[in-house]
């Protein structure tokens, strides 16, 4: 058994302390867990590992909260990053499983807050939504979720009048062929993009006349 003799605060992480064993610097912890420490306590092997064990969980639990908070971010996301950190998969899952419970890591919501952020700013049709969910490491159940609040059509609408501005000087021909080609990009099916296509081309004939 070993004895606590000193807990004083970093000077460059005010929420972290260093615990001073028999008058040597022996581990530092977060100002949260050193809470339950006092000065005078005798700390065995076991414990000391412990201790260090949820220090590791509480960090790598940080660090994940720092990555989420700059945008939404789904399991497979946060888990490759912890991973880039070189956390230990055992820590890693456990800090998954607490953002899970807490609701903070949820891929059915990040998905159908993908879908409806791309139908806002970047209009995408459910074949590219579907990939992009993929590549997230979103499941199929949750994809389909996340799909079936999409309006493809009126995104496919969406998008290509938002661009006609930039298509005033060109043939029909022309034009058909840049708004097919914009809507199929984006992943938009074949029967929408082809009523889109035709609706605009109908309507700038319309308006030549």
């Amino acid at each position: 058994m070993d004895t606590i003799t000193d807990i004083k605060s970093q000077r460059r992480d005010k929420n972290r302390v260093n615990v001073f064993m028999d008058g040597q610097f022996a581990f530092s912890l977060s100002y949260n867990q050193a809470q339950l420490l006092t000065v005078g306590q005798e700390l065995s092997s076991v414990e000391m590992a412990n201790l260090l064990e949820s220090d590791n969980v509480e960090k790598a639990y940080e660090k994940a909260l720092g990555f989420i908070s700059h945008r939404p971010r789904s399991v497979l996301e946060v888990s490759n990053r912890l991973k880039k950190y070189g956390i230990d998969s055992k820590v890693a899952e456990e800090v998954i499983s607490r953002l899970k419970e807490k609701n903070v890591l949820n891929d059915t919501d990040f998905a159908l807050l993908w879908v409806e952020n791309r139908s806002t700013f970047r209009p995408r049709g459910k074949l590219l939504l579907r990939k992009e969910l993929l590549s997230k490491g979103i499941s199929d159940n949750d994809i389909e979720i996340a799909l079936s609040e999409v309006e493809e059509s009126a995104d496919a609408r969406q998008l290509a009048y938002s661009k006609l501005s930039k298509y005033n000087d060109l043939t029909l021909d022309s034009l058909r062929q840049r708004i097919w080609s914009l809507l199929s990009r984006n992943g938009f099916d074949y029967s929408i993009v082809n009523d889109v296509v035709t609706e605009i081309v109908q309507l700038k004939l319309e308006g030549e006349d």
